[in-house]
């Protein structure tokens, strides 16, 4: 269960999915967190400098009220904003920040402290001090500023005033760090509260992004569990999903029907090797029923051996096929094609000879990449067949020649030829043509098999009338450097 937890698409979605939109969330949150807090200190420290100007400008008009804290002087002071303002805070900033948006007229709207001070230090008046705060001489060095302690505490602004004095006036930071905490606590529960719903949603997204997928499973079961007529529903299928589901839908197409010819290449294979399995039991039987005498059973042996090469030949002959499928273009080298073709005539001579027939062998150097063994059996099983289908005294010819940066190597006899009924099926597997005086018992394989090692080497094997009669075989094969491919057909 861990295992597929780990492996579950859904799960790593709804993780990345999640973690990316906290991430976005903490991200936007810090920026507003930020922003919040320097609009704050901004405000702070706009209302400080309002009170130091205030202050200032009692001092010259009203100095009997200086330091007064209601700051009323006839009409010239405005009275406290919150007891002037209509606006009253969201829920959303009481909860954010309750001690920024409190509107308790109980407490100072604005906690303030100021004082009043001669250049060297004499203490004019002063208003709130803070516990342990005294004059300090760098002051001077910041008139008409605002600064933040070095502790971090207090923030002040000073200015010169009148007689030689210092106007100084401050203002404690803790409600703004109390402020920030708060902000703090209350975008990361809110954050946390978030995470699990965005995990929700991220997982049930991909699940109703997936249904698609799941189809597709389905369809792939029913066809593992024997319908392989089933396949992907392609106009149902998402834009996206359109190319996999047709790709999906070729491929099955193409082991449908490979299932369907190695089913009948199996059902061919058992059929040939049967009749001469049949026919060795025949003889036997047929032996073993009354003595016989020492020229009957010579007849029985040569006919038993007789069958027996026939299967070894047919097995012989699907070895090569096999080989010719299962080729890899790695194992393909440059090979000169005279040697392959001397060595598929040499193979033949004996049969040319029997038959009385010449072969002609005239070919201009042509070089190719294959793999020799399977490239010489191509040969051989060609002229193997124009010497079969071949009158005495004849001729089979073949060549090689260039052709638009192409190797071709043309067999040709002046045979019987193939019929046009024939010529379409000469290249499937267990077809026989034979005519004439041709030799009979041939497996029905070696046309297939030239076409079948060919095709794994980028070419082909193609056939027309041989003029005046016969048939004549073309070997293509591919232009240099042409990528080879890679047959799964049986």
């Amino acid at each position: 269960m861990r295992r597929l937890s780990f492996r579950s698409l859904r799960w790593r979605f709804a993780f990345w999915f999640g973690l990316f939109i906290l991430l976005l969330a903490i991200g936007a949150r810090a920026v507003q967190f930020r922003m919040a807090v320097e609009l704050l200190a901004r405000d702070i420290d706009a209302q400080l400098w309002a009170r130091l100007g205030a202050l200032k400008a009692q001092q010259q008009f009203a100095p009997e009220t200086l330091l007064d804290p209601t700051l009323r002087l006839g009409g010239l002071f405005l009275p406290d904003i919150r007891t002037a303002t209509d606006w009253k805070p969201s829920g959303v900033l009481r909860v954010i920040m309750p001690t920024v948006s409190r509107t308790d007229l109980a407490e100072p709207a604005f906690p303030w402290f100021a004082g009043i001070w001669q250049h060297d230090g004499t203490t004019v008046t002063t208003l709130g001090l803070p516990p342990g705060f005294s004059w300090e001489p760098g002051w001077h060095d910041r008139t008409d500023r605002l600064w933040t302690q070095a502790d971090g505490r207090l923030r002040l602004a000073a200015t010169a005033g009148l007689d030689n004095t210092l106007i100084l006036i401050g203002t404690s930071l803790a409600p703004l760090h109390t402020a920030e905490r708060q902000a703090i606590f209350f975008y990361s529960w809110t954050l946390a509260a978030a995470s699990l719903p965005g995990l929700l949603v991220g997982w049930l997204l991909l699940t109703r992004m997936l249904k698609p997928l799941d189809g597709i499973a389905r369809t792939a079961e029913r066809i593992r569990q024997g319908h392989f007529d089933e396949r992907i529903d392609v106009a149902a299928a998402d834009s996206e999903l359109v190319g996999m589901a047709e790709t999906i839908n070729s491929m099955l197409d193409r082991l449908d029907a490979i299932r369907i010819m190695q089913s009948r290449f199996n059902a061919d294979v058992a059929h040939q090797v049967l009749n001469p399995v049949h026919g060795i039991l025949l003889q036997t039987d047929v032996a073993m029923q009354r003595p016989r005498t020492g020229e009957e059973l010579l007849h029985t042996v040569t006919s038993v051996r007789g069958l027996a090469g026939r299967i070894q030949s047919l097995c012989e002959a699907l070895l090569t096929y096999s080989r010719s499928q299962a080729l890899e273009p790695t194992r393909l080298k440059t090979v000169d094609l005279d040697p392959v073709i001397d060595a598929a005539v040499e193979q033949t001579a004996s049969l040319a000879s029997a038959r009385g027939v010449t072969v002609d062998s005239s070919s201009s150097s042509g070089v190719v990449r294959g793999q020799p063994e399977l490239l010489e059996q191509v040969f051989v099983n060609l002229l193997t067949n124009a010497i079969s289908h071949s009158p005495v005294a004849s001729t089979v010819s073949i060549e090689t020649r260039e052709r638009d940066g192409h190797s071709v190597v043309i067999v040709t006899d002046h045979g019987t030829g193939i019929s046009p009924t024939d010529a379409p099926h000469i290249f499937e597997r267990f077809v026989r043509g034979d005519s004439g005086d041709s030799p009979s018992g041939g497996h029905g394989l070696g046309l297939s098999i030239c076409q079948s090692i060919m095709q794994s080497h980028g070419g082909d094997v193609v056939h027309r009338p041989t003029p005046g009669g016969g048939a004549t075989f073309e070997v293509r094969f591919p232009r240099a450097g042409a990528a080879l491919p890679r047959l799964s057909q049986p």
